[in-house]
C-alpha cells in the first residue's frame, strides 16, 4: 500500500469514510448493524459502501464461528492498511508512528467476546437514546482514548473499557464503562475500584468535574460482591459508582432505572439523573451518534463529496451517485430500513 496508491484512493473517499476508519481505529471492531446505526440510513447502503471500502483495503472483515443451524453471522469489520494511512493523516501522524498493526487472529482472539460485549452495550445505548430528541451520545472514546483523557498523572493506572458523553436535559454526563464478565478475581476488582478513587483525588485540583463509573456485571451475586467492596472505600468520593447486571440491561435497556448506586445508599438511578459536567460545551442532540449521518440532515450530500473537494458556491454540482467519485445511491423514494 504505497503512498501513490493511498493518494489516488483519497480522491474517492468521503468524510463519512474517514469517520468510519477513525471509529474502527478507536473501537477495534464493529458489526455491519453497528456501523449502519452509526453512519448510514439503511442496511443496504451500509453493505454497499462497506464492500467498497473492503475492496480498497480501507477496511477488513471476518466472520466469527457460530453454532450449527443458526445461519451465517454478520460481518465484523476492522481497519485495514489503507484505512490506517487515512487515520494517520487525520491524526497528523506518520503512518509508522500510528499505534496500530493488522491482526489475523481476531476470530479466535481471547478478548473478542469482551470487546463485542462492550461495543454492543454502547451501540444499544446510542440506539435507545434516538427515541428521545433530548438525549444523545455525543462522544464515544475507546480504551486508549479514555485512559489518555484522565491525564498524564494517571497514565497506565486506570484503563476503562470506554468513555461516553451522554447529553441529557440537565447537561452532559461523563460515563466511564467497565464491563465485567466474571473472569476477574474480587481482589482485582477491589484494586480497580481503589484506582478510580485515587484518580478522583489526583485530578481534584486540576479537574474537579464529576465522572460516573459504570460496572456491567454478569449477575446479582457479583453485584452484591462489588457492593461489599465499595463499602470498604471512604465515603467522600464525588464520582458515583454504579452497577447493573446483563440481565437487567437485556430486559429493560440501558436508559431504564436499572443502575444501582454502590458507594452510597440511594435509590436505583437512570443515567440521565447522574451528575453533569459543567466544563463541556453543550452540543446539539441532533448531532449525536446515530443521528449526524442521516440523509435528511442539512448538508448531507455535500459531506459525501470526496475528501478535499470544495463544494461551496457550486450550486449546479450533482452530488448524486458517481462511479468515479465513489458517491452512493441514496434514493429518498426507498423506504428507510431501521437498524433495529
Amino acid at each position: 500500500m504505497g503512498a501513490e496508491r493511498v493518494f489516488e484512493l483519497a480522491r474517492h473517499l468521503t468524510e463519512r469514510d474517514r469517520e468510519v476508519a477513525l471509529c474502527l481505529y478507536h473501537q477495534q471492531l464493529l458489526t455491519t448493524e453497528q456501523l449502519t446505526l452509526l453512519f448510514f440510513s439503511s442496511k443496504r447502503r451500509a453493505q454497499d459502501r462497506l464492500l467498497f471500502l473492503y475492496r480498497q483495503r480501507v477496511l477488513d472483515r471476518f466472520y466469527p464461528p457460530s453454532r450449527f443451524g443458526v445461519g451465517k453471522p454478520q460481518a465484523h469489520w476492522l481497519l485495514d492498511e489503507a484505512g490506517a494511512h487515512l487515520v494517520a493523516a487525520s491524526l497528523d501522524l506518520d503512518r509508522r508512528h500510528l499505534p496500530w498493526q493488522r491482526r489475523e487472529d481476531w476470530g479466535s482472539h481471547p478478548q473478542l467476546a469482551h470487546r463485542l460485549a462492550v461495543n454492543r452495550f454502547v451501540t444499544e445505548l446510542i440506539a435507545a437514546a434516538l427515541d428521545d430528541p433530548a438525549l444523545g451520545v455525543t462522544s464515544w472514546f475507546g480504551t486508549r482514548e479514555a485512559a489518555t483523557r484522565l491525564g498524564e498523572r494517571m497514565r497506565g493506572t486506570v484503563r476503562p473499557d470506554g468513555e461516553l458523553i451522554l447529553l441529557t436535559p440537565a447537561g452532559p454526563v461523563d460515563l466511564l464503562l467497565e464491563w465485567d464478565r466474571g473472569t476477574e478475581t474480587l481482589d482485582r476488582l477491589d484494586g480497580k475500584l481503589r484506582r478510580y478513587r485515587m484518580a478522583e483525588y489526583k485530578l481534584k485540583y486540576e479537574d474537579d468535574e464529576p465522572r460516573s463509573i459504570l460496572f456491567v456485571l454478569p449477575g446479582p451475586r457479583r453485584l452484591e460482591n462489588v457492593r461489599e467492596l465499595c463499602a470498604t472505600l471512604d465515603r467522600d468520593g464525588s464520582w458515583p459508582i454504579l452497577a447493573t447486571t446483563a440481565t437487567e440491561l437485556h430486559t429493560a435497556g440501558p436508559l431504564a432505572r436499572v443502575w444501582h448506586r454502590l458507594d452510597v445508599d440511594v435509590p436505583v438511578r437512570t443515567l440521565a439523573e447522574l451528575p453533569v459536567r459543567r466544563d463541556l460545551r453543550p452540543l446539539d442532540p441532533a448531532l449525536a451518534l446515530g443521528r449526524r449521518w442521516r440523509h435528511e440532515r442539512p448538508g448531507f450530500w455535500e459531506r459525501l463529496s470526496p475528501l478535499g473537494r470544495t463544494v461551496a458556491g457550486e450550486a449546479e454540482v450533482d452530488l448524486r451517485p458517481s462511479g468515479i467519485d465513489g458517491f452512493m445511491d441514496d434514493p429518498e423514494a426507498k423506504k428507510e430500513e431501521s437498524w433495529h
